[in-house]
């Protein structure tokens, strides 16, 4: 009988909810890269991408079990074909047509407030063919219908081996650092 009310006192402080999957809802997520150069600072929007999740989502906390993530590099849009065409080659699309996000492990989770937290990921980010581990800090909330995610992640081109994109018979460059703002919602 001890057994059995230490097994029930145990499962008493996890979830007996399953996973939830979740995919992401374009409509209300958005990502923006964005840099400098010699002539004008530069920013792109990812028009699309899509991911997925799975998650088991507690009162105060959650445990992400998968996060995966794709951006089609040729839906990157800076409203500048010249450019746009400029960067494609330097992230080699040809041979690497996505951008790729998985989730490797929750490093750190803080509750802020009820349903909101900030938490500190890791996870494997292929840009070009090159994958690096990076972490990344997340502010999350937990809504009626699905999870939020939004971050800032300063990157360099030379981490992924992107050779910083140059146009204009090499009279403007782009600087070698990058970042990414994002509001990626998983409904």
């Amino acid at each position: 009988m001890q057994i059995l009310i230490a097994i029930i006192s145990l499962l008493g402080t996890y979830s007996l909810t399953p996973l939830v999957s979740y995919k992401t809802d374009q409509a209300s997520s958005t990502m923006r890269i964005s840099g400098t150069s010699t002539l004008h600072d530069w920013e792109v929007e990812a028009q699309s991408f899509k991911g997925s999740m799975e998650v088991d989502v507690f009162k105060d906390s959650l445990h992400i079990e998968e996060l995966k993530l794709t951006v089609p590099v040729l839906n990157l849009k800076s409203g500048k074909k010249a450019m746009d065409k400029n960067m494609y080659k330097a992230l080699k699309t040809e041979e690497h047509a996505n951008i790729q996000y998985v989730f490797t492990r929750l490093v750190k989770i803080k509750t802020v407030q009820s349903g909101k937290m900030e938490l500190l990921t890791e996870g494997k980010l292929t840009v070009a063919g090159k994958t690096q581990i990076l972490q990344v800090p997340l502010t999350t909330t937990i809504k009626e219908k699905g999870i939020e995610f939004k971050g800032t992640k300063e990157l360099s081109m030379s981490q992924f081996e992107v050779e910083p994109p140059s146009f204009m018979f090499g009279t403007v460059t782009t600087g070698n650092a990058i970042t990414i703002d994002f509001t990626i919602n998983f409904n």
